[in-house]
């Protein structure tokens, strides 16, 4: 049976390869919708580096070394700043490579006890209520369901705009 600390990692290392192949050849095209209510790729990936607020990768840091026994959790933010509107793709791949690397280093200091009873309070500001996650749970629920999600978004961009996909 592979254990958390072994399959975490694995499982974070698919979605940044997932999520650097869809933002292949879309350097272009960072900023287009197909309808003014949806969001461009530059909207997805920076709600996904910063949500929630200072990243998944600070979010567990904080979990497992005790810091961070709650937080406040915003649905549907894009996290655009006027600096990120600059940013070129190369930029946007330096942060998301920074982002699983910060994330690697702190499940390389955890055990799987830590990732199995170290929890934290979400506060689902949108929702209006609160749950309790595990570090695994975090992790697991944030990669598999909210990134995958996204990616799935992102999918669907390109094949909108006729991008071939790998």
């Amino acid at each position: 049976m592979t254990s958390a600390k072994d399959s975490l990692p694995e499982l974070a290392r698919s979605v940044q390869t997932r999520l650097m192949e869809l933002l292949d050849g879309m350097d272009y095209c960072l900023d287009w919708k197909d309808q003014e209510d949806s969001w461009s790729v530059r909207q997805v990936v920076y709600h996904l580096l910063d949500t929630p607020q200072g990243g998944l990768s600070g979010v567990l840091k904080g979990v497992l070394s005790g810091e961070l026994a709650e937080y406040d959790l915003w649905a549907d933010l894009d996290n655009i700043t006027p600096q990120r509107m600059e940013n070129d793709l190369d930029t946007i791949r330096q942060e998301v490579d920074r982002l699983f690397s910060e994330l690697a280093a702190a499940l390389a200091s955890a055990t799987d006890q830590d990732l199995f009873e170290k929890t934290v309070v979400i506060h689902l500001k949108s929702r209006g209520e609160d749950v309790q996650r595990t570090a695994d749970e975090l992790l697991r629920r944030g990669l598999e369901g909210h990134w995958q999600g996204h990616l799935e978004q992102l999918l669907e961009v390109r094949e909108s705009l006729g991008i071939p996909t790998g």
